[in-house]
């Protein structure tokens, strides 16, 4: 029995998996041209799709259906899992650091976003690496503005929960087209408990098939 019967896929997935059933070993192009798509818009579906086992990727000859997969993917561990298994830790700056701070900070941690935390411990904002390189271009007085003055404030910023699955919060990342969210304890709104991203997300998928 074949992975797909295990994993809810889109409709596209199910036609690319039946394409490559149909004449593999076939290329990306080929499949692209078969959907009347383009290569760049199939390439996410075949990504997941090799990474479940489903597909097979060979190299100079394309892709084949993989008919000896010994295991099969639950769908309960890779959409419905809550994402506190999987969080990364977040990066913080003080209400008070100055733009110079929080773009050395942004780099040496290598993040996309820095969570600004007042007096109390409890998140006041979020500063993405976009408004920090709009605020510090051209900036000469970028060591005495606070990087307060270019968050984006609560309660304006969205935010999610541990016990949100991954799918949920896949979902929401895609529709807020951010690369990351806030995750806040589910009692205390403005305690940061972590920060969950689109890359920690992909991890999980590839992680739950080795």
């Amino acid at each position: 029995m074949s992975g797909a019967n295990y994993l809810k896929l889109t409709d596209r997935q199910n036609q690319i998996v039946e394409i490559v059933k149909q004449q593999d070993p076939i290329t990306s192009k080929q499949i692209a041209a078969k959907l009347g798509l383009s290569m760049p818009t199939i390439r996410s579906d075949l990504r997941l799709l090799t990474a479940f086992g489903i597909l097979e990727a060979k190299p100079k000859v394309g892709y084949a259906f993989n008919y000896s997969q010994t295991k099969a993917l639950s769908y309960t561990k890779l959409y419905a899992e809550p994402i506190e298994n999987i969080l990364q830790k977040p990066t913080e700056i003080r209400e008070d650091a100055t733009l110079t701070e929080a773009v050395n900070t942004l780099f040496i941690e290598d993040v996309g976003s820095l969570y600004v935390i007042g007096n109390n411990k409890e998140l006041v904002g979020l500063i993405s690496r976009k408004d920090l390189l709009r605020a510090t271009l051209n900036n000469t007085n970028a060591s005495l503005t606070l990087a307060s003055t270019v968050m984006t404030r609560m309660p304006n910023i969205f935010t999610v929960t541990p016990d949100m699955s991954v799918i949920e919060t896949g979902r929401l990342l895609l529709d807020r087209k951010v690369d990351s969210l806030p995750v806040v304890d589910k009692q205390n709104p403005t305690k940061v408990v972590g920060k969950i991203t689109k890359n920690r997300i992909f991890q999980h998928f590839i992680s739950s098939v080795d």
